[in-house]
This record gives C-alpha cells, structure tokens and sequence, in this order.
C-alpha cells in the first residue's frame, strides 16, 4: 500500500491539468461553435460532470477504509482480466500520444511564431529536447513542471486582458443553451478530464480520506472552469478560436504558451510510456520515445486545431469504463459478495456506441454512452445475481 500522503503532496498535478492551455483553447472553441458566448449553465454542469467522473476513480486510490490505496496499475490488475488491460492499455496509450500531438503542435506553432519559423520545425526544436527530459525521468522534471504552471497562471491573466475592449461581448451567457448544444457542451468538458480521470488512483493513492480527495479535485475543476471562461474571449474579440494568432501582437503571450505545454508534454511521454509498456513489454525509455515519435508526428498535421473534436471522442471512449468500476468497488467495499472481475461486456459496447453516435454527429453522444455503460453494469451484474440463485 502506498505512504499516507495529504493533498498538498499531489495538488500540483491537479493544478498543472486545470490551468493548462488546452482548458484556454477549450473555452475558446465553445465561444466560437456558438459564435457569441457560451452559457453559463454549461459550463457549471460540464464541471459537475468532470467533478463525479474524477471522485469515482480517484476514490480507489484512498487508503482504506474509503478506498484501497493503490495506483492505477495495481487496481486494474485487480479489477479486469488481463486481456481487458491490455485493451486498456493501448487506448490510453493513444490517448497520451494525442495529447501530446495536441500540446507540442500548440507549443511548437507558438515557438515558430516567436521565431518565424515553420511550425513543424517549431516542433521539433520544442519535442525533441522535451522528449530527452521525459527520459531523464521523472524526478528530473519536476522543477520544470512547477516553472510551466506558473507561465500557465500568467498565461490565463494575458489572455484575460489582451485585447480587451475590442468587443462589447461578455464570455458567460445566462442560462444552459439547447438541449443539444447542453449536451455537446457538457460531452467537451468530460472529454478534457477523461484520461485523467482515469488516471486519477496514480494522483490519489495513499490520500488519508475523502476531503483529501475533494481538494484535489477542485484543484483541477475550478482553474478549468476559470481558464475556459478566459478562454472564450479569444474567440469573441478575434472571431477565432486559434490562440496563438490571437497571441500574434504579445510575444509574451506567444512565449507564455511555449513554456506553458511543457509539463503536459513531460506527463504525456510519461504516462504514455507506461501504457505502452503494459501493453508491448518495451522498456520505459524505448516505449516513451515510441509515444514521443507518434505524438510529435501527429504535431506537425495541426492537430491543435481539432480540440473539440478529440475531446468529444475522448469523452466517448473512456469514461464508460469508470462506471463498472465505481460500481464493482462499492460493492467491495460493502463485502456482501465475493469479488467479480470487471469484464469489457459491461463497458466496451458501451464506448463503441459513443464513438459510434459521435461519428454520426449525434450531440452529446459521449454521454449517451456513458448511460449504455450503467444499462451495461446493470445488466451483468443482474445476471450475476439471478445465476447465484440457481
């Protein structure tokens, strides 16, 4: 079981995810889908959707007796067979090299802005060096991390002033929008927590007890919800959701950027590393550099610009695994059974409807998914019960 720990010794991870560019360029695109600004109610329901679907996973990271006290890894070893861990693995193995396509394409775009360069060329100056730190390991970048929040922080303020007065309009809107742009709304922002979330027992293992988890996790929603209101106004006084032309006239701004997608980058060759490796065997720094070549690759396309869509396919594709096991740790926790595995019935099909319908342009899809993973985890576990009887 891992050291008790209290929720200073892991907020700065929380905190890195909440005031990253990424929630900027978040609230950018809301505005610019709306075309004006986006409504308050979606953006107070999208942090209660990111909130529940960071305490369920988070939870089983607590030392017991409210949870079990260990990181990711170790629990999906013990809640999915193997096989389904690999599976697992491999999609949040993608999922990490999207991420980091998403934050070296917007740092390297910033990079040759500053410097009038190509933008695939300011990727491979920012990637590469990056990547060779990812390597170093961990401990050699912490430091670092702590240096690209505090440019994150800057960075909300600069976007919050740069340009104001060009335009009348205020970010938030009154009210919640159409049912069908609430639901799209909300699916973004359970895209944006999505691999954290699942992630999230790796920030939590050894936390004392659920205030512990509550704190970190309003270390990431609220500097979220604060960034993508920020964030809306580069839309609404640029009629573009792209951060860096809206940047183009504050080299600081632009600075601020790269050094902001630092730490994203470092957690994504990490994490995505070690997903990697569950699923290939490949040593750490082999399957680090393999995500980092597959990551920087994606970079150079512009994938920075297609946010919102990746963030709506995240949303369809991991979260429904987070419901059979919020629910299959309850009842452990509860003892009136014996342990069952968590199998990929309850949750695959699940997923697969989500990317399915968010295919086929269906709004809120993700979230449709998430409901098909509850019918899913109930009906095996239904299943389960009446076979028991017998």
């Amino acid at each position: 079981m891992t050291a008790e720990r209290r929720w200073w010794n892991t907020a700065g991870a929380w905190l890195a995810i909440g005031t990253g560019p990424a929630a900027l360029v978040l609230g950018a695109g809301l505005a610019d889908r709306h075309d004006g600004p986006v409504p308050v109610g979606a953006l107070l329901l999208g942090g209660v959707a990111m909130t529940v679907l960071l305490l369920v996973p988070g939870r089983l990271g607590l030392r017991p007796p409210y949870g079990e006290g260990r990181p990711l890894a170790e629990l999906l070893e013990a809640y999915l067979p193997r096989g389904d861990r690999t599976v697992v693995g491999a999609l949040m193995a993608l999922a990490m090299a999207g991420w980091l396509g998403f934050n070296a394409g917007l740092g390297g775009a910033a990079l040759g802005s500053l410097l009038g360069m190509p933008m695939w060329a300011g990727v491979i100056v920012l990637g590469l060096p990056l990547l060779a730190i990812a390597a170093a390991g961990q401990h050699r970048w912490n430091a670092l991390a702590l240096v690209t929040t505090a440019a994150a922080l800057a960075l909300i303020v600069v976007i919050a002033t740069h340009g104001a007065g060009a335009r009348s309009e205020t970010p938030l809107d009154a009210g919640f929008g159409t049912s069908s742009t609430l639901l799209t709304d909300v699916a973004v922002f359970v895209g944006y927590v999505a691999v954290f979330g699942l992630r999230a027992p790796d920030f939590t293992a050894g936390l004392r007890g659920r205030g512990d988890l509550w704190a970190c996790a309003a270390f990431l929603v609220l500097p979220t919800l604060v960034a993508a209101t920020a964030g809306t106004t580069i839309a609404l006084r640029s009629d573009s959701a792209d951060l860096v032309e809206h940047l183009r006239t504050s080299d600081l701004g632009t600075a601020l950027v790269v050094v902001a997608v630092a730490a994203p980058c470092l957690t994504s060759f990490h994490s995505g590393g070690l997903a990697l490796r569950s699923v290939t065997g490949l040593p750490e720094r082999a399957a680090a550099a393999v995500i980092g070549v597959a990551g920087l690759a994606v970079a150079t396309t512009g994938f920075e610009n297609a946010l919102l869509p990746w963030l709506t396919v995240l949303a369809a594709v991991l979260p429904p695994l987070v419901v059979p096991l919020g629910w299959e740790a309850r009842a452990r926790r509860r003892q009136r059974r014996p342990p069952r595995p968590v199998s990929a019935a309850m949750w695959l099909p699940a997923a697969t409807l989500g990317v399915a319908l968010t295919i086929a342009g269906v709004p809120g899809a993700p979230l449709a998914g998430l409901a098909a993973a509850v019918l899913c985890t109930a009906g095996v576990h239904g299943y389960h019960r009446i076979r028991s009887r017998r």
